[in-house]
């Protein structure tokens, strides 16, 4: 199997469980009011289980800190770009939000990881630096930044101050103390193994299990295929920003670094990943535009066959 069928065959499972969460809500087994729940749970449970069991095993090598940093740029400017290009497009608030959230930040980990142990099956560095960029230039900054931007933009009913003070709930979330606990564990080099260590820990990873499962739902419970025409421009600007200018800020800099073949191939990859399921459990946790979310990620999901390949093989050359 070639990377192209490798990338081709990692999509299609995902967009197969997809669908099967929209044809539950088709037969009734399952509720679009169902999303809500779907996405407390993810971010009351799952997450934050999810969060705390990967960070505390987590080993911050020196050498893919620079690495984990590019990323964070590249979301960061993301974001910027996706702000810029919603106030142009005159988006509402809550659509602003599932816009920004989409456009900046990738499936980094769930599609991610299982591309590259196709792409680089040998290669246990080639998985090691991709979950540092994750866990490190990734997760932190989604789980702080992005929920804090759906936070902010999906309170569209409270004047912006009330919306600033409204973002400081995250610090008392169930996600932020994981975060918070994860890192430490990690930083102080606590046991993860032990008589009472390593139940709590397989207790976590049972938990966490169930994380991939709920948002495919969520996204699936909210997906719906009409109305798309309206949104084509915010498709495009999606498609664009996340895409092809994302893995494009990535590679920039590195024509000044001295990385290996199969580093640089494994950081264009995490950079052109689809948008984040993820994204859409915020939007319809925090007030933000779900549905719309649930549209973006799918034609990223989409688009993402063609262009994982091509950004790929101008970048990298393979």
């Amino acid at each position: 199997m070639n990377i192209y069928e490798k990338v081709l065959f990692s999509i299609a499972m995902l967009m197969s469980v997809i669908l099967i969460a929209v044809l539950l809500r088709k037969v009734g087994i399952i509720k679009e009011e169902d999303g809500k729940l779907f996405a407390n749970l993810v971010t009351h449970v799952t997450l934050p289980a999810l969060v705390f069991s990967s960070l505390s095993h987590a080993t911050i090598y020196a050498e893919y800190a620079l690495m984990a940093l590019l990323m964070v740029v590249a979301e960061l400017i993301s974001l910027v770009i996706a702000w810029t290009v919603g106030k142009k497009l005159q988006l509402r608030s809550t659509q602003m939000g599932a816009f920004m959230l989409t456009s900046a930040f990738g499936s980094s980990s769930f599609l991610g990881y299982a591309l590259i142990s196709e792409v680089f099956p040998k290669n246990i560095n080639a998985l090691t630096e991709a979950v540092i960029v994750s866990e490190v230039g990734v997760a932190p900054l989604v789980f702080t930044v992005g929920t804090m931007v759906a936070i902010y933009y999906g309170k569209a009913d409270l004047a912006p101050k009330g919306r600033l003070l409204a973002i400081t709930a995250f610090f008392k979330s169930p996600l932020f103390f994981s975060l918070i606990a994860g890192v430490l564990w990690s930083m102080l080099q606590l046991p993860i193994e032990g008589t009472l260590i390593t139940p709590m820990f397989q207790l976590f990873e049972v938990i966490s299990s169930a994380n991939t499962f709920l948002i495919a739902l969520t996204v699936g419970v909210l997906l719906h295929f009409s109305s798309l025409r309206s949104i084509a421009w915010m498709i495009l600007f999606v498609i664009l920003i996340k895409l092809i200018l994302k893995p494009l800020m990535i590679w920039l800099p590195t024509l000044s670094m001295h990385l290996q073949d199969w580093q640089l191939q494994v950081l264009i990859l995490e950079a052109a990943m689809p948008s984040a399921l993820i994204t859409v459990v915020f939007a319809k946790t925090y007030g933000c535009d779900a549905k719309l979310a649930s549209k973006l990620i799918f034609a990223t999901l989409i688009a993402s066959s063609v262009t994982i390949i091509l950004m790929l093989g101008l970048l990298t050359g393979s």
